[in-house]
């Protein structure tokens, strides 16, 4: 990964105590996923590679398939897992980690309770966050199966169990291999949002990075390697208070929920991969309007056309072979020295928002990338549809670990 060495061993922002013998692991992805991203990915993008390696990913040692019949699901689950499992639950009670209550009671259920609309599936593992980190479960991102999700759940004290909420997209779901993210997060973020002429250093920034430059790079067909240069490869500076500043360069499309910012579509759009290019379709009229509202706010402020374009144009398609092409919101997103922005998808029928981490102390736009799924499909998106999540963190959390703590001393 593209990134400056630690000066000292990673943080260890959470414990986790294992009750399975290693049903479920904690593992630490590839930037590149194996190898298996295209070339120009690993040699550019380092936001996606950042995204690919966020977190950490639950790993499934076992396989478990369930097969929807009659309404309900058939499990295939080894019978001494399914021991493994209750007795854990009871040795947790004793030991007074598991008090009565509806933990407990899921528990005593067994490894899987499947329901006709969710599937809940005990890892084997429980996690208790360090002060100042809350830990978050989530889907795994830019490499996964088709046939699920896994419903965002928050650690916040404590030892915990992990419990998957799975939601069935299929009526053969195979649980093996990587299932699930687990990632550390501050406990605490302040969000807020500004007009472009009340943060005159982002909007100079901006320009800065999208200057004449950058634009004859791309118009000779050379990978412009910009981010990679000026941005990834220089030291994290010490992370102080977790804030995240949405800057409005046009009409509003981030929300501020709680702990996040989401990214809402703000023009309407269909989009087809034919096996060899990605064909997008934004909706005319609301482009027109979105365009005009973007050059409005930006009246006063001297920069490359194709600064501007980059906004207006709204959406770019990848290079031909990909099924890629990615939405660039006119909001820029700034955070202080040593917070970084992780952009997490939402994904919809049809098509993936990948995940990925943006140095938004020095880089301000947050681009969508779309993936698409199956060739010939087109799919919509409409106005205001979510298409991602913005989580402010301190750099240093993503090279964060854990520790692992005996079950017999926790």
């Amino acid at each position: 990964m593209l990134r400056a060495v630690p000066a000292s061993e990673p943080e260890v922002a959470f414990d986790v105590v294992d009750v399975l013998d290693g049903f479920a692991k904690l593992e630490r992805r590839s930037p590149t996923l194996g190898g298996s991203v295209p070339l120009r990915v690993a040699q550019a993008c380092v936001p996606l590679l950042e995204g690919n390696a966020w977190g950490l990913q639950i790993t499934l040692a076992r396989r478990i398939e369930l097969r929807r019949r009659f309404g309900g699901w058939s499990v295939d689950v080894p019978d001494e897992l399914e021991r493994m499992a209750r007795a854990a639950v009871a040795k947790a009670a004793a030991d007074g980690i598991l008090s009565p209550g509806a933990w407990r009671e899921r528990l005593e259920r067994g490894l899987v309770v499947a329901s006709p609309r969710k599937i809940s599936l005990f890892t084997g593992l429980y996690a208790r966050p360090r002060p100042g980190v809350r830990l978050r479960q989530s889907a795994t991102a830019n490499r996964r199966s088709f046939a699920f999700t896994v419903d965002e759940a928050m650690i916040d004290s404590g030892f915990q169990p992990i419990v998957l909420d799975i939601v069935p997209c299929s009526d053969t779901i195979v649980l093996e291999g990587e299932v699930a993210t687990l990632a550390p997060l501050p406990a605490q973020v302040a969000l807020a949002r500004c007009s472009l002429a009340e943060a005159a250093d982002v909007a100079a920034a901006h320009v800065r990075f999208y200057d004449g430059e950058y634009f004859a790079t791309k118009q000779r067909g050379q990978i412009a390697r910009k981010y990679r240069d000026e941005i990834a490869r220089r030291p994290d500076p010490p992370a102080g208070d977790v804030r995240m500043t949405i800057v409005e360069a046009g009409p509003r499309c981030v929300e501020l929920r709680g702990d996040r910012a989401v990214f809402t579509n703000p023009v309407a759009l269909s989009a087809t991969f034919d096996g060899m290019h990605v064909i997008v379709e934004p909706d005319k009229a609301q482009l027109a309007r979105y365009a005009a509202e973007v050059r409005e706010a930006w009246q006063g402020v001297t920069l490359h056309e194709g600064a501007l374009l980059y906004l207006t144009k709204y959406t770019t398609p990848h290079p031909a072979g990909e099924p890629h092409f990615f939405t660039k919101p006119c909001a820029l997103v700034a955070t202080p020295p040593g917070i970084s922005t992780v952009i997490d998808g939402i994904c919809g029928a049809g098509y993936d928002v990948l995940r990925g981490v943006i140095r938004s102390d020095a880089f301000h736009a947050a681009p969508a990338v779309f993936q698409l799924w199956q060739p010939g499909r087109t799919v919509h998106v409409p106005r205001g549809a979510p298409l991602a999540q913005l989580f402010a963190t301190p750099a240093h959390l993503a090279e964060a670990t854990f520790s692992a703590v005996s079950a017999w001393s926790w």
